[in-house]
């Protein structure tokens, strides 16, 4: 793809964000986050990260400010207006900078006291998501029956053969492809990267599939329509399905609650045997920041081995960024 080490064309502002939010909780989530590791550099309260859009490589770089987040663009080439807007649309909903968690916060405060310990614990994160639909879509591929350490290689050979390079401050960035760079990849060129006749198949389905069915249709259509539509492309499962509407496109309303992975977790909170249809019941659409904060906020604990929530730090740890991953890397039977 087209390479570029300069970066002379930028532009700066500001992007609001719903509060409570804290830009450092979700640097501090992307740290343990393996999906994506080294896809972008970070400081304690700064991040910066590239995407292509259109054909053209933009680096975002993003701090805290009152409100919400400054930022930072910068291209090779001249930053169009409607480019600028493109790119602001996905910090947007990168960051998840919209999301009003209000209403989620007044049903964590009255649900399981060791749930509402941990939602105050983590206050101000909001869904930190895959960038792209494509990117979420062909990790939803790579990492069905395979160990994290193989699945983030073969995402990172993806990105460097087909993504596009751009120089900022002095450091190499990569974009992930977009859908239009890959769907020039015929299955024998998949093979030739995944090493697996299945998961070449799949992916070459999954790009024509995504690119057919529209982002926006995947956005706006209601929560089965969505799913439907996704199921209906080889390779991807029910798991591969809600998690490219959870975790790319921001859809809260659904989460696979019996699958083990988040029967697991809800019974290290609420004990085994909890109703899951209690659960839908008092979330309803915020049911994914429910899970989102289950996952995250488990591994803040001491002690996993005590049992239910005892005590919180004021931060997350590595644990649950691991036990998050646990979770959206699970089995999907495609």
């Amino acid at each position: 793809m087209t390479t570029s080490l300069t970066a002379p064309a930028t532009v700066s502002g500001v992007l609001p964000a719903a509060q409570p939010f804290d830009l450092r909780t979700s640097i501090r989530f992307l740290r343990g986050f393996g999906a994506c590791q080294g896809d972008q550099v970070m400081t304690e309260d700064t991040l910066a990260k590239a995407i292509a859009i259109g054909g053209q490589a933009v680096v975002f770089k993003v701090s805290p400010c009152d409100g919400g987040v400054e930022y930072e663009l910068s291209s090779d080439r001249p930053i169009a207006p409607e480019l600028r807007d493109a790119v602001l649309a996905k910090i947007d909903g990168y960051l998840s900078l919209s999301d009003d968690l209000t209403g989620f916060y007044a049903q964590a405060d009255g649900d399981h006291p060791g749930y509402a310990r941990l939602v105050k614990a983590l206050r101000g994160l909001h869904q930190v998501r895959f960038l792209t639909v494509a990117e979420i879509g062909v990790w939803a591929i790579l990492s069905q029956r395979t160990p994290k350490n193989v699945s983030t290689a073969l995402k990172r050979r993806i990105t460097e053969r087909f993504g596009r390079t751009i120089g900022y401050d002095g450091l190499r960035f990569q974009a992930f492809p977009e859908l239009t760079d890959l769907r020039q990849l015929e299955v024998g060129d998949w093979l030739a990267i995944v090493k697996n006749a299945r998961k070449a198949e799949y992916l070459a389905c999954l790009v024509e599939g995504l690119l057919d069915i529209g982002e926006d249709y995947l956005a706006t259509a209601s929560y089965g329509q969505a799913t439907k539509a996704l199921r209906g492309i080889k390779g991807v499962g029910e798991f591969s399905a809600a998690a490219i509407l959870l975790r790319g496109l921001g859809r809260m309303d659904f989460v696979p609650l019996e699958m083990p992975a988040f029967a697991d977790a809800t019974a290290k909170v609420y004990g085994p045997g909890y109703d899951n249809q209690r659960l839908r019941s008092r979330y309803g659409d915020n049911l994914g920041y429910w899970a989102y904060y289950l996952h995250t906020g488990l591994g803040a604990l001491r002690d996993e081995a005590q049992g239910p929530v005892a005590c919180l730090p004021g931060r997350s740890s590595a644990g649950g960024h691991q036990a998050f991953r646990r979770a959206e890397e699970g089995v999907d039977q495609g």
